[in-house]
């Protein structure tokens, strides 16, 4: 997968292959400072670890160097900020990636102001109905987020068993499969073949596991 034609920056070519290098390190450097004391959960993991993932398999498929730029911010609004981060993110990275990280975050209240999110499923569910709306620069981000996400499940499902499901904020592993099982049929049409079968092939996996 190319660049969707939507995207305001040209392809990449073999002499040329960043279309904003600079943007990409300042949104690098963002992130590490925005997240510098996040971890992955019940981890010593520094949480930067999955933003760099992401980030990598977004440019593994094809996605421009604003969706990489997207990758490496995409929770900073829902985890350190809301509405004043986006803000924030806009005056620094311009309109195209603000826009990118809003349609990726499922929460834009200030959690740091004391704001409270709204209840998981009704979270979830809203940007499930958001997603389905959304274009194939936005799916591309959310699928490379997804799978990474779903990746370190799996791995410490088999490594921790039943327990891990504790970590979440429901507590179920029928939820998650819900909602795995949900992004897997929005997504699918809308990404790379072998990026959604690999997300399904992880979803099913998981599903074994449990």
């Amino acid at each position: 997968m190319t660049s969707d034609p939507g995207s305001p920056l040209g392809a990449r070519t073999d002499e040329v292959p960043w279309q904003d290098r600079e943007l990409v390190l300042a949104a690098a450097a963002y992130a590490a400072e925005v997240h510098r004391d996040d971890l992955r959960k019940a981890s010593t993991t520094p949480y930067l670890a999955h933003l760099w993932s992401v980030a990598a398999l977004v440019l593994e498929n094809g996605g421009d160097d604003h969706q990489v730029a997207a990758a490496l911010l995409h929770d900073v609004v829902e985890d350190h900020g809301g509405e004043t981060r986006l803000d924030d993110v806009r005056a620094r990275f311009g309109a195209d990636v603000a826009d990118l990280v809003s349609d990726l975050s499922d929460s834009r209240v200030d959690v740091e102001a004391g704001e409270v999110k709204a209840p998981w499923h009704e979270r979830k569910q809203s940007y499930l109905d958001h997603l389905g709306t959304t274009d194939q620069r936005v799916a591309l981000v959310s699928a490379c987020d997804k799978l990474h996400n779903a990746r370190s499940i799996l791995a410490d499902l088999r490594t921790l068993g039943p327990a891990v499901w504790e970590r979440f904020t429901t507590g179920s592993a029928a939820d998650q499969l819900w909602y795995y099982d949900n992004l897997v049929e929005i997504l699918r049409p809308k990404v790379p073949g072998p990026l959604a079968d690999e997300l399904e092939r992880t979803v099913e996996a998981i599903r074994a596991a449990c």
